[in-house]
């Protein structure tokens, strides 16, 4: 698998890419949040809200990583209802 460098393309000038990286960042931030307070957490209610935000958190990032890799022309790796994978 060959490695990107999503830096390398011209965010400076894309506006809507500096939003995309900073959405990506704080929901960085909001991922690491969720995993202090999962390891903070003693009721098992509180327990599976914590895992209920990480997945939804975890989901946000991936979310948001395909959509800058598809500006910035990268090919990503999508998952179709039936399973078959295909490059898009």
């Amino acid at each position: 698998m060959r490695k990107v460098n999503l830096l390398r393309c011209d965010v400076a000038r894309d506006a809507s890419m500096q939003d995309l990286f900073s959405e990506l960042r704080d929901t960085r931030v909001a991922l690491s949040q969720a995993y202090a307070r999962f390891n903070a957490v003693c009721a098992p209610e509180l327990v599976d809200a914590c895992v209920y935000e990480i997945n939804a958190e975890l989901s946000r990032y991936d979310y948001l990583l395909r959509q800058i890799k598809e500006r910035s022309g990268e090919a990503v790796y999508k998952t179709c209802s039936e399973g078959v994978a295909k490059w898009g």
